[in-house]
């Protein structure tokens, strides 16, 4: 008897794990990006990593040999495509327009969506996840926030719509995070691959003519890295919701800000700000809160 109550916790305590998992890999891919952008345009990292990446789930699917989706599923994974490609546009063009400082906590706030529609839908959660929950995302946005520069606010061509598209930058990838785990019970590696299709096909859009100027270069194995690591983390994050709420997963699975910064301190010697320690701390304590 007692060993039967126990198996839910089990399954939530590997789903939190597996949600862990999920954020170091797009933790490691959002720290390996930027390092690959000071020698190339963001539009190549982008293209190429996310070119690997669809390769990547074209394997996946090879080997998985399931059927196709159904016709509600195969919605919802192009809708979770595109609301990754909508959230990685927003949040480009965000910082193009405004402080990174501004732009990478609002964007670090999207597990709002999922975490309504999970408690829309049933989830039920005890007053420590609750506290947890909050605490986590508090801690992920304050992770997220850099320094700002001491430049003039002018340099800046408009920090008010760089608000608008962080925002709408977050509610895309709730999109992604709430629609992906639902196509995914119907065929993981069908709603990776139509969801990554979708979400390549919104890019080489937005890319248009910037797409000719792609060259071939010695470290081009080196820029398919983060779009495989995005590959990992999108499996172990739909595995997680298998095995727990959705609302609790995807918080769990949106902390990589606390991983990005973690390798910015540990590999280039990086200090963290006072909100950055703060944030880490309240993440690290959110998740213990979430799993107990």
């Amino acid at each position: 008897m007692g060993g039967t109550e126990a198996l839910p916790d089990c399954r939530a305590v590997l789903a939190i794990a597996l949600a862990l998992g999920s954020s170091a890999c797009y933790g490691v891919s959002n720290f390996i990006g930027p390092q690959l952008a000071r020698r190339h345009t963001i539009v190549t990292i982008l293209l190429i990593s996310q070119v690997a990446a669809l390769i990547g789930c074209a394997l996946y699917l090879a080997g998985d040999g399931g059927p196709a989706l159904p016709a509600g599923s195969m919605l919802l994974a192009l809708l979770a495509g595109v609301g990754n490609a909508a959230g990685l546009i927003g949040f480009y063009k965000a910082a193009e327009l405004g402080p990174l400082s501004i732009v990478a906590p609002l964007g670090a706030t999207g597990a709002i969506v999922p975490v309504a529609y999970g408690l829309a839908t049933g989830d039920t959660l005890k007053a420590t996840q609750v506290a947890g929950v909050v605490l986590a995302m508090a801690g992920a946005a304050l992770a997220a926030r850099a320094e700002p520069r001491r430049r003039p606010e002018s340099r800046y061509p408009d920090p008010r719509a760089s608000v608008v598209w962080a925002l709408g930058s977050a509610v895309a990838f709730g999109v992604f995070l709430t629609a992906l785990p639902k196509a995914s019970q119907d065929g993981r590696a069908w709603a990776l691959f139509d969801a990554r299709l979708a979400l390549l096909a919104l890019l080489a859009l937005w890319a248009g003519r910037r797409i000719g100027g792609l060259r071939a270069s010695w470290d081009l194995p080196l820029m398919a890295v983060p779009g495989l690591l995005l590959v990992g983390g999108t499996v172990l994050y739909t595995v997680a919701a298998d095995h727990g709420q959705l609302s609790l997963v995807s918080v769990v699975g949106s902390l990589f800000p606390v991983f990005t910064v973690g390798l910015g301190v540990v590999l280039l010697g990086e200090r963290l700000s006072r909100a950055q320690a703060i944030g880490v701390s309240a993440a690290m304590a959110g998740v213990v809160l979430i799993a107990l």
